[in-house]
């Protein structure tokens, strides 16, 4: 007789209820919707039908270390416990990689556009900012399996051996909620891949980013949807003065293929735990001090880090040994990364959910045991001289 935190096919009953909860979150109605729209309908009966690849294409991040017939097992056993779906017979690895082949990644993709959506707030107190929904934008690269076809797809970095994906993801910061993400090769910069996200963008947002995303054109790009930013700087901007205002913040100009835009300077310090000091430098298009005080932009924008852990909150460590893909074939990279964005939707949502009852911000709420990083209290600017004039150090980048 099978345990207490186990199902009759042997696999645990956590199992169960995590592919449950991908059956909650993407229902047969809406799988068999955008199978139909993408045309990934079957034309004849299969032992391995669309619907059940979709599921499985999520199911296997849920065990990275087993193979697709152990994956498929628990995903029917699941499936059953979940849905109220009869058994079916459990088919050979080679069939499975070859429905997996059938079924490609347009399907995943469009399960997770049509459920990445803002989350809706409760108070808006955990989301907005001064009337702005605050998201950020971070990336991230994949090890891909060596293959021919992969390595035609994805590039082989300088030095390296196995071909790279970079994945850029648009989340919002209350909820980490994902709203949109793009992926390529690793040879296309993450500034490339934000610009195909402008569709995601517009007013009432406040975009935050960190140093690899501040290019001239990429911000003007994504000043253009219409959304508030406020990026980081690296140590090679330029930004001469152009006015010095009250708060100790000041005014520069960023030149452009389209002209010259007018930004906002905030420079803050940061005291590390060595007790060692570092100017960190933001850039933004919220021009008025007043509007926009100094010290809540430098506090603000630490929770871009936030947006950081998301892969890791997915049961995903992207930097393991060897990498955490299956697939030699481009297109097959493609439906994992979909699947990976569609699982961790499904855990967001889930979170969301539950923080409504103990009213803990869903961005606090780990989703696994273990060493996943705490976001923490923001401790905010360094409380030196530059906090105690409730502003930023005067010292403008183009003079260091």
């Amino acid at each position: 007789m099978p345990g207490e935190n186990s199902t009759e096919s042997g696999g645990r009953l956590t199992d169960d209820v995590t592919i449950g909860l991908l059956a909650t979150t993407y229902p047969r109605a809406l799988v068999d919707a955008v199978i139909e729209a993408t045309g990934k309908r079957e034309r004849r009966n299969r032992v391995l039908p669309a619907r059940l690849m979709v599921y499985l294409s999520m199911a296997l991040w849920l065990d990275l270390g087993t193979g697709y017939v152990g994956v498929l097992r628990n995903l029917l056993s699941g499936l059953r416990w979940a849905q109220g779906g009869d058994a079916s017979a459990v088919p050979t690895d080679g069939a499975v990689s070859r429905a997996r082949d059938r079924l490609g990644s347009a399907p995943l993709k469009a399960l997770f556009e049509t459920t990445a959506v803002p989350t809706p707030p409760a108070d808006g107190a955990d989301v907005f900012w001064r009337g702005l929904r605050t998201v950020a934008v971070d990336g991230t690269v994949f090890d891909l399996p060596a293959s021919r076809d992969n390595a035609a797809a994805f590039a082989v970095p300088p030095g390296g051996s196995l071909p790279r994906a970079r994945l850029v993801v648009l989340a919002e910061c209350g909820s980490l909620a994902p709203l949109g993400a793009a992926f390529d090769s690793a040879a296309v910069d993450e500034r490339t891949l934000l610009g195909r996200l402008s569709d995601h963008l517009g007013p009432g947002m406040l975009l935050l980013a960190g140093r690899g995303f501040l290019a001239a054109e990429a911000f003007a790009s994504a000043a253009a949807t219409g959304a508030q930013l406020l990026w980081r700087a690296d140590e090679s901007t330029r930004l001469p003065v152009t006015e010095r205002l009250p708060d100790g913040t000041y005014l520069a100009e960023l030149p452009h293929q389209g002209g010259h835009m007018t930004v906002r300077v905030v420079e803050y310090g940061v005291r590390a735990d060595d007790g060692t000091r570092e100017v960190r430098v933001l850039v933004t298009t919220l021009t008025c001090p007043a509007q926009a005080p100094a010290i809540e932009l430098a506090r603000l924008h630490t929770a871009r880090w936030r947006a950081e852990i998301i892969l890791r909150l997915a049961k995903v460590d992207p930097h393991r040994t060897g990498g955490v893909l299956r697939s030699r074939t481009a297109e097959g990279v493609r439906q994992e990364l979909w699947a990976l964005l569609c699982v961790y939707q499904a855990l967001r949502r889930l979170v969301t959910a539950a923080a409504v009852i103990p009213e803990v911000a869903p961005a606090r709420i780990r989703l696994t045991p273990g060493p996943t990083p705490d976001p923490g209290p923001d401790p905010g600017p360094d409380p030196g001289p530059a906090a105690d004039r409730a502003g930023p150090p005067s010292r403008p980048v183009g003079r260091r």
